[in-house]
């Protein structure tokens, strides 16, 4: 299986990685760093599964550039374009945060999973991330485990 991992936080790629590796049977894990990176890793490799952040720079950041203002959405817009181009890979989004967008017009966690959810086919699910707290872990699992028993039973 070739998982892709688009998150740009370094220490939360990092606990993501440790976490596909430790509980699943990978041969290739591929990252990237940012939307349009993300964007290129997903047309260009054909993961098999994807963990998408969903707010995340534009660009990759580098010593000299900052990647761009975050954009508090990133993730929804991955989604759309892969939707657009017909590219049919399982979601699962993994974040940091349980509110998006401005104050006047924020979301919740919630409520961005029931959009996303009415949207996408292809999303498995949403995790909210904590670094100093490990229950996303077995929220990932439970989710990871329920589109497998999906997927089998479809066959």
């Amino acid at each position: 299986m070739k998982v892709l991992i688009v998150e740009d936080d370094d220490h939360k790629r990092s606990d993501l990685e440790e976490f596909v590796r430790e509980y699943y049977d990978v041969k290739e894990l591929l990252t990237a760093r940012s939307f349009q990176s993300g964007i290129r890793s997903i047309l260009g490799n054909s993961p098999d599964f994807v963990f998408l952040d969903m707010t995340m720079r534009n660009f990759d950041r580098t010593l000299t550039e900052d990647g761009g203002r975050p954009h508090p959405f990133a993730g929804r817009e991955i989604l759309r374009q892969m939707q657009r181009s017909r590219v049919s890979i399982p979601v699962l989004v993994v974040t940091h945060f349980d509110r998006f967008g401005e104050e006047a017009n924020f979301v919740t966690l919630e409520e961005l999973t029931e959009e996303l959810s009415s949207k996408f086919s292809k999303l498995i699910g949403t995790v909210h991330y904590r670094s100093n707290v490990d229950d996303w872990k077995p929220a990932l699992t439970e989710l990871i485990g329920s589109h497998l028993a999906r997927k089998d039973r479809g066959k």
